[in-house]
C-alpha cells in the first residue's frame, strides 16, 4: 500500500477514534500498542508498571485526539505521551519508595542449551551485548532500542524523547564506543566476533 493511502486511512481511523468509534480506537490500539510497550518497559523496566502507563497513555491520547494538530505522525504523538508518562511513574515510584529502584533482571532461558550449538552460540553472543547495553543510561538504552532495533529515524527519535538531533546523535556515538569498549572487557579478543 503507498504511503498516501496509508495516511489516508490511518487519518480515517483518527477522525473515528476522535467521535469515539470502537473501529478507529481498536485500529489505533492494535497498530501502536507494541512499540508503546517496548518504549515503556526500556524505561519503566518493570512489566505491571509499562501496562499501566501504556494503558493511560492511550487513554489520555484518545481524551485529547480532538487537539491533536497532525503536525507529527500520530505514532510519534503517542510514543512521547509514552515517554513522558513513563517518566512520570519513575519519579512518582521514586517518591514512594525509600529504598533504591529495583534493577531489571534480564531472564535467561535455559531451554536454548538444548537447541542447536549455533542457537546456544547466538544466545551467548545477546547475552554479553545485553550485559553491555546494561551500562548505557536507561534513556541512551531506549535512544539504542528505538533506532537500532526499531528503525526509528533520528527526526522521529527527537520528536519521541524531545531531545536535539545533534543530542541523538551524539549519544549513539557515545554509547556505540561505550559498547565497543564494555564488550572488550567481558570478553577481550573475541568482540570482533560480536561487532
Amino acid at each position: 500500500m503507498a504511503a498516501g493511502q496509508e495516511n489516508n486511512k490511518e487519518d480515517k481511523y483518527l477522525e473515528q477514534a476522535a467521535r469515539g468509534d470502537r473501529e478507529g480506537l481498536e485500529y489505533l490500539v492494535n497498530a501502536y500498542k507494541d512499540l508503546a510497550y517496548a518504549i515503556a518497559i526500556k524505561v519503566l523496566q518493570n512489566k505491571e508498571d509499562a501496562e499501566e502507563v501504556v494503558q493511560d497513555s492511550f487513554i489520555r491520547a484518545f481524551a485529547s485526539l480532538k487537539k491533536f494538530k497532525k503536525s507529527s505522525k500520530f505514532s510519534t504523538w503517542l510514543y512521547r505521551i509514552v515517554y513522558n508518562n513513563a517518566l512520570t511513574k519513575i519519579e512518582k515510584r521514586k517518591r514512594e519508595l525509600s529504598y533504591t529502584e529495583n534493577h531489571y533482571k534480564d531472564e535467561i532461558h535455559f531451554e536454548t542449551l538444548n537447541k542447536g550449538w549455533e542457537e546456544l552460540l547466538q544466545a551467548e553472543k545477546l547475552r554479553y551485548l545485553d550485559l553491555a547495553m546494561n551500562k548505557l543510561s536507561r534513556e541512551d538504552h531506549l535512544i539504542f532500542f528505538l533506532h537500532y532495533t526499531e528503525g526509528k529515524t533520528i527526526t522521529e527519535i527527537k520528536g519521541i524523547l524531545g531531545l536535539k538531533k545533534s543530542a541523538i546523535k551524539m549519544r549513539l556515538s557515545r554509547g556505540r564506543k561505550l559498547l565497543k569498549e564494555q564488550l572488550k572487557l567481558l570478553l577481550g579478543n573475541e568482540t570482533k566476533e560480536l561487532l
